[in-house]
């Protein structure tokens, strides 16, 4: 057998990116906050999640936070227009970090294609397999934009394949502890946020930014590629699962921190049992 036309674990991975960021950035949506001089700035990420037939838009408390100073809009997927956050936000402070805003009511006020992430799509706990692959979809500040000419904020999203930091698997020369004051580790997760090492599927270095403010919010899906190739079976995207809700990073030491999904689910049971 000829190994050489194989592809490498590097470009298998790639691939799998794309197929992820194709079938995931319909979920995610950038929140923008509106300035009294009638621009706009990027202020974190969203998520649609479907949880007890319940559309909502499902981000950070401290994102949410922030419509004590900005009026805050979001976006779906296909459609140029932010629409206004009208509805109050249910939050829960840290260490959960969670808020979430019900969208039914103007779902279909534009025309879109975007889709929220069900429920039955949700892991029960966060317990990926070792050297699982993670899969981040957000946005980040560094690529928003105001345009004064068509007075829009441009978002463009980043989409992130990492794993979960595990000190047993680390080479002893990268390996770190976690120093952050908020982090704990019954209620959250680390992954590992290496933007300088990353290979930029679409070719272009520029396109993966070196500062994650904007992404709190972000969704986090376990990808089960590990999982599949264990298992001897056909990995597709469609069996990604949710895990977790970006909070918080330490670019220091290299870090990207997520509520557990078992925290998200406790939280929005609290209002749709």
């Amino acid at each position: 057998m000829n190994t050489s036309q194989q592809p490498t674990l590097q470009e298998q991975l790639a691939v799998a990116s794309n197929l992820l960021s194709v079938q995931l950035q319909p979920f995610v949506t950038p929140i923008s906050g509106a300035l009294v001089d009638g621009t706009a700035i990027h202020v974190g990420t969203g998520g649609y999640v479907e949880w007890r037939r319940n559309r909502l838009l499902l981000t950070n408390e401290h994102v949410a936070r922030e419509v004590k100073k900005h009026s805050l809009a979001r976006k779906c997927f296909d459609s140029s227009d932010y629409l206004h956050i009208n509805n109050p936000y249910q939050v829960v402070a840290a260490p959960e970090d969670l808020a979430f805003s019900p969208v039914d009511d103007r779902w279909n006020a534009v025309r879109h294609s975007a889709m929220a992430f069900p429920d039955y799509r949700f892991e029960e706990r966060h317990a990926p397999l070792q050297a699982e692959y993670l899969f981040v979809m957000g946005f980040t500040g560094e690529k928003a934009h105001y345009s004064p000419a068509f007075e829009m904020l441009f978002t463009t999203g980043t989409p992130y394949l990492t794993q979960e930091y595990d000190g047993a698997l680390e080479p002893e020369e990268t390996r770190r502890s976690i120093k952050h004051p908020d982090f704990d580790p019954v209620c959250h997760f680390a992954m590992h946020w290496h933007p300088d090492a990353t290979t930029p599927t679409g070719g272009k270095t520029s396109s993966i930014p070196l500062d994650p403010h904007g992404m709190s919010g972000s969704l986090v899906w376990n990808t089960r590629i590990v999982e599949f190739a264990e298992r001897g079976e056909t990995w597709t995207p469609g069996v990604a699962r949710l895990t977790g809700v970006l909070w918080g990073w330490d670019t220091s030491d290299r870090f990207l921190f997520a509520t557990r999904i078992e925290h998200v689910a406790a939280f929005l049971a609290r209002f749709y049992p």
